[in-house]
């Protein structure tokens, strides 16, 4: 696996090269000088060791941050495009880290929205406006897309369509939308717009489920 990624900067990554990432040190994050140690340390090319310190301390001149293990499983399902290579980039893995605290920070919008109120059906009556039925509609269309290239193997072409949902349509527009209806004395209205934010985001997660 490690001779199909290449690096922000196109090489290849490799042991004798000292330039592999340990996917737990993007989980965990590392102190620079642990990371010299463990990209030189029983290289099959010894006589490298003294280079590949500077290019790491240039490269990453405070470590490691921590990323978290969502961040990069949503990374690599994004790089997995048809061709050989993939070109694996912090700055990728830093954006999906805060697109995974952008669904954090909804979640909690939305828990502390519906929690203990009434979400129908089962309740009493909910009304559905023009912009809950747009963005169930969204979400149907996105939830096909989704499946198929999954069928087709496009797992990048997937991953696209459910970040952009989320982010743009669902948290930015979406869930800004909402927060005026919840508070608008309409009760009926609050309903269906509290029902609509748990059933787009319990169904985007099922989405995003690796």
């Amino acid at each position: 696996v490690h001779g199909l990624v290449r690096d922000a900067e196109g090489h290849k990554m490799s042991k004798s090269k000292g330039n592999v990432l340990d996917p737990i040190d993007v989980i965990d994050g590392i102190e620079l000088e642990d990371l010299v140690k463990k990209r030189t340390r029983n290289m099959m090319q010894p006589k490298l060791a003294e280079k590949i310190e500077k290019q790491t301390r240039a490269e990453f001149p405070e470590g490691i941050q921590s990323f978290g293990t969502d961040a990069l499983r949503f990374t690599f399902t994004s790089l997995a495009s048809t061709g050989r290579d993939v070109k694996f980039d912090m700055g990728r893995i830093e954006g999906y880290r805060n697109f995974c605290n952008k669904i954090w920070n909804a979640s909690r919008f939305v828990f502390q929205n519906t929690e203990g109120e009434d979400l129908g059906p089962e309740g009493g009556e909910i009304e559905l406006s023009l912009a809950d039925r747009w963005i169930l509609a969204r979400q149907q269309q996105v939830a096909a897309e989704v499946s198929r290239h999954i069928e087709a193997y496009r797992f990048d072409l997937a991953s696209r369509e459910l970040y952009e949902f989320i982010w743009n349509e669902y948290c930015d527009w979406y869930l800004e939308f909402s927060k005026s209806t919840i508070q608008s004395g309409d009760e009926t209205a609050a309903a269906g717009t509290r029902h609509t934010l748990l059933t787009v985001l319990e169904t985007s997660l099922r989405a995003l489920h690796p």
